[in-house]
């Protein structure tokens, strides 16, 4: 059953078209891999996801529902969440409130009630910080639950954000790059955790990375995009053997 249905999207920037009539579906369960060389517009199709930007044309449907012309928390809201190549934490919060901040947009009590501290308030209160000491536990954050988010070594600033994002309680997880700048201990740790939160959450899940032996390694299927054309869609056989995408990681013709 297909959860998420993009046809034919294309994202101008005035003469610079960077994202050219994309179409892709993402069945439930599946783990997607969006790759392509530096400037193929793969951030760009992600934006056009989750409502920084609005597409010039074509359409995104999310479980039925037409995603474009949405702003950002609306996308959330609706069951889509992401993390981003740069990350973005409040990093001067500690990592516990980083958490928690993602379950608030669901906490279900009034501004009067939070701000005469009503029952209703208390009673979502701890079930928000106990949600997020579980989700700390199972990213191994645990120790960490005090400490400002910016003080953490990037690999657990990265899984931090994944934990976050998963707080939102979204349907589709879009992580774009999740693998950058963590060395090969890291990344073994981080695909057995992305196949394990898959399974766990009932995720589906559309990943950006330029780490290839990640990509080919986790990925169900996966779209190639060069100056923000799909050049081919396949399993990780089909594209490791796709003369195009050779030709455009290699900058020249595959014999």
């Amino acid at each position: 059953m297909s959860l998420l249905e993009v046809k034919d999207i294309v994202m101008q920037f005035g003469g610079l078209r960077a994202v050219d009539r994309f179409s892709v579906t993402l069945d439930v369960g599946d783990i997607f891999g969006l790759i392509g060389p530096n400037g193929a517009g793969k951030t760009t199709v992600f934006n056009c996801l989750t409502g920084i930007y609005t597409p010039t044309s074509g359409s995104v449907v999310f479980s039925g529902q037409n995603l474009v012309g949405r702003k950002p928390f609306q996308v959330t809201q609706m069951g889509v969440a992401r993390t981003f190549q740069n990350i973005r934490l409040f990093k001067e919060l500690s990592v516990l409130d980083n958490v928690a901040i993602s379950f608030h947009p669901r906490a279900g009590y009034q501004l009067l009630e939070a701000v005469l501290r009503l029952p209703r308030f208390l009673k979502s209160e701890r079930k928000i910080y106990q949600e997020a000491e579980e989700l700390l536990e199972i990213f191994g954050l645990t120790k960490r639950r005090d400490e400002k988010a910016g003080s953490l070594p990037y690999g657990e600033q990265r899984r931090l954000e994944i934990a976050r994002a998963l707080a939102a309680g979204p349907k589709l997880l879009l992580l774009d790059e999740p693998a950058a700048g963590m060395n090969p201990k890291e990344t073994e740790e981080l695909m057995n955790l992305v196949r394990w939160v898959k399974e766990q959450f009932n995720l589906t899940v559309l990943l950006i990375e330029h780490d290839m032996g990640f990509v080919m390694r986790i990925c169900d299927r996966i779209a190639v995009l060069d100056y923000g054309v799909c050049i081919a869609q396949g399993t990780p056989k089909e594209i490791q053997s796709n003369p195009r995408v050779i030709e455009a990681y290699l900058g020249q013709e595959a014999n």
